[in-house]
């Protein structure tokens, strides 16, 4: 007479961690190995079965369990010559099994009565909510420039029948600039002026996206642009030319994994990066350049409490250009060359920002509550969408706000 059996099912989540069953999530992984720790399996993996669904029975050499198979007997379970058949173990407690079906994100336990008890404390306690974080991120760009705007430029004027004047062409072909912050030095027709500009500080928010992760689970932002390149040129023997064309992710990339802990503290990988297209090209073939890219980036691990914000610095960037304007031959001329040309030198030092603020989410309410939290403080929603559309596109017309005609 054969013992009864006892079968039970817990949702588990497909891929990465997302809200199962009655709003629970249950992490595959873990779940397997503390029910086979506790119970006191070892796997068993069918040969033709994919690696990422193995089931588990009593004893190493117990027999494979066919996937569509949910519930048995004994005589299902174990072979002669395995652990069923060892005096060592009760047996009461030698067959059992655990299934994972992936279609419907299910995790099966089919277990004697004395281990089912058991098998079920574990499950009920790894059946929880899985932590979120919500990180909010600003990148922020802070340049510091030293620019120096300094020549003569001779420009002739005209007044208009209505009184207006405005600058027609420079002298001697030197292109004409606009009459906004220059001084007069000459009347009528020709006018001479001089610049001496000098700008110091500005910052320009780059971006400033929020992502929801789950702990422990990797999340990236991308914002910019994949842009092909050739990253090798070959030409075969018939004389054709082969080239082989990469993608290459530019713009701002943003990777990181929170690890929330028990005492509300956040611990994060993040990873940021910037990329931008210089212009400059290197030639990897007589007719084939392929383009450089300029790239600040960092990688660290920060430990943040939830609601406080961590900022990454240092990401320095130095740059010196000079430009020289000039009328040609005149503006050589030794001592008098500096009536007729003029020199404009630009220095920067541009330093990257980023501020990380991760905030703990413990329920579906606390999502919401930051959901709207992030729609208000949008600049760009609240002008291209009506009051209340937001909510009616997300299907929540009950709390909906009527359109303003």
């Amino acid at each position: 007479m054969h013992r009864p059996f006892y079968s039970m099912t817990a949702p588990v989540p497909h891929g990465r961690p997302t809200a199962a069953r009655h709003g629970r999530a249950l992490t595959r992984l873990v779940a397997v190995v503390a029910v086979m720790g506790l119970a006191g399996l070892a796997p068993a993996q069918d040969a033709s079965a994919p690696a990422e669904a193995p089931r588990f029975v009593r004893g190493v050499a117990a027999a494979p369990v066919a996937p569509e198979t949910r519930s048995g007997s004994p005589g299902d379970l174990a072979t002669p010559g395995t652990a069923a058949e060892d005096p060592a173990v009760p047996r009461s407690r030698r067959q059992a099994r655990v299934e994972i079906d992936e279609g419907t994100r299910t995790l099966f336990v089919t277990t004697d009565p004395v281990t089912n008890q058991q098998v079920r404390q574990v499950i009920d306690a790894l059946e929880r909510p899985v932590p979120q974080a919500l990180i909010k991120v600003l990148f922020l760009e802070v340049t510091h420039t030293n620019d120096l705007d300094l020549g003569v430029d001779f420009a002739h004027s005209r007044t208009t029948a209505d009184g207006d004047r405005s600058v027609v062409s420079s002298l001697f072909g030197v292109a004409a600039e606009n009459r906004g912050g220059i001084v007069t030095i000459l009347q009528n027709d020709l006018e001479a002026t001089l610049r001496a500009l000098s700008e110091v500080g500005t910052m320009n928010v780059l971006s400033r996206p929020s992502i929801l992760a789950s702990n422990n689970q990797e999340a990236t932002i991308t914002i910019g642009q994949e842009v092909p390149f050739i990253r090798n040129s070959r030409i075969t023997d018939d004389g054709q030319t082969i080239n082989t064309i990469e993608y290459e992710d530019i713009g701002i990339i943003l990777t990181v994994t929170p690890h929330i802990g028990a005492d509300g503290l956040i611990a994060l990988d993040v990873a940021p990066e910037i990329s931008t297209i210089t212009g400059d090209t290197v030639a990897i073939s007589d007719t084939v350049n392929a383009p450089v890219f300029a790239k600040r980036s960092a990688e660290t691990h920060v430990l943040v409490p939830s609601g406080r914000t961590a900022v990454i610095g240092g990401l320095m960037e130095d740059q010196e250009t000079t430009k020289i304007r000039k009328v040609p031959l005149l503006g050589d001329i030794p001592w008098l060359g500096g009536l007729f040309r003029r020199t404009v030198t630009s220095t920067s030092k541009t330093e990257l920002l980023i501020f990380l603020t991760p905030t703990l989410v413990d329920s579906t309410q606390g999502v919401a509550a930051m959901v709207g939290e992030a729609a208000g403080e949008a600049e760009l929603v609240p002008q291209a969408i009506p009051a209340g559309a937001l909510r009616r596109y997300l299907g929540s017309p009950d709390e909906a706000v009527p359109a303003e005609p």
